[in-house]
């Protein structure tokens, strides 16, 4: 646990993006955006004096089962969340204002009441999201000394914060433990190595990985999806919930061909999810997939289907090429995807 000043909190437009199309609670919990908006330009409107954080880390043996991995960070999750709302309850205690957050997604009931389209059952005890509010965990835990991922196959490590005036809580700073595992951003020259590995292991899947800047991409300023298209208004993957983005925030890309095939193991969704997985785990955060045209994981999407706009599969979603101005046929014949870092 340590505090710091809030102007060395780390933000990132970057994470709002990686919300809406990364993350499966997108506009289905009230923690999450974008019922948070509103909040986010509060706190940059009023800014605080001081930020506490914390986190915990824990090792993962090398027997754990895929099951048992996965249970183990549903417990995590559940743990940093009770020790923010305990903290936060201390400090209330003494009667000092604070504001609770918390990495990833609340916990506290299941489902969600925003799903049923009701109040939230537990506002007390609600936790908003630091990446909602557009914080860059990574960065900000790594440059003051949580030197850690928080996503790795080695270990589970969770963080929080709480946002406060008192300056009797400026001089905070517990002894950190051994975090189990170093933050580590792979450099250009290590991510083609990596890169060509990977073709090499998963010769079904790919044709070509090619890394390119972001600036080498050719795109226009508008999304080149033509409305009179049977997806439009119609796919998660499509304008208008998939919004033109400013690809200049990111620096790179890999542009990958897929090997076409109908073998289900070797399908495109599948290239598409491995891709991103293995960008992820070279230490960037806000890795972005976008695919070659409009999603076709469901048989029948679910966008527009109801008063709320969030896929009822829980699919990690991801933007056409085409919504964000790019003609794939800038990059040959063939079904490509992109992703960017």
């Amino acid at each position: 646990m340590k505090t710091i000043p809030f102007k060395r909190l780390i933000f990132d437009k970057r994470a709002e993006y990686m919300c809406k199309y990364g993350c499966k609670n997108y506009n289905r919990k009230y923690s999450c955006p974008p019922y948070t908006k509103s909040l986010f330009n509060l706190i940059n409107k009023n800014k605080f004096k001081w930020v506490i954080l914390f986190a915990t880390s824990y090792k993962n043996l090398k027997n754990y089962s895929l099951f048992k991995i996965r249970f183990e960070n549903i417990q995590k999750e559940y743990e940093i969340q009770r020790i923010s709302h305990q903290l936060s309850n201390l400090i209330n205690f003494n009667g000092k204002k604070n504001k609770v957050f918390s990495g990833g997604s609340c916990k506290r009931c299941r489902p969600c009441g925003c799903i049923e389209d009701k109040l939230c059952k537990k506002p007390h005890l609600k936790q908003i999201s630091m990446e909602s509010i557009q914080i860059d965990c990574i960065k900000t835990m790594t440059n003051v000394g949580f030197d850690f991922q928080l996503t790795n196959n080695n270990t589970i490590n969770r963080c929080g914060c709480i946002f406060t005036n008192d300056d009797s809580l400026s001089n905070i700073e517990f002894k950190k433990k051994d975090s189990h595992q170093k933050f580590e951003q792979f450099p250009k020259s290590k991510i083609l190595k990596s890169i060509e590995k990977y073709k090499e292991k998963n010769p079904k899947l790919y044709s070509k990985i090619n890394f390119f800047n972001i600036d080498e991409i050719n795109r226009k300023e508008i999304p080149i999806c033509n409305e009179e298209c049977r997806h439009y208004n119609r796919n998660f993957s499509c304008p208008p919930y998939s919004e033109y983005i400013n690809l200049n925030l990111w620096t790179y890309a890999l542009v990958w061909k897929w090997k076409k095939n109908k073998y289900k193991k070797y399908r495109y969704n599948i290239a598409l999810k491995k891709i991103h997985k293995l960008v992820y785990s070279m230490g960037y955060y806000f890795a972005l997939s976008i695919r070659d045209c409009y999603c076709d994981e469901c048989e029948r999407c679910t966008y527009n289907s109801g008063n709320k706009s969030f896929c009822e599969n829980r699919k990690i979603l991801s933007p056409s090429m085409q919504s964000l101005g790019i003609d794939p046929e800038f990059f040959g014949k063939g079904k490509y995807g992109i992703e960017i870092f």
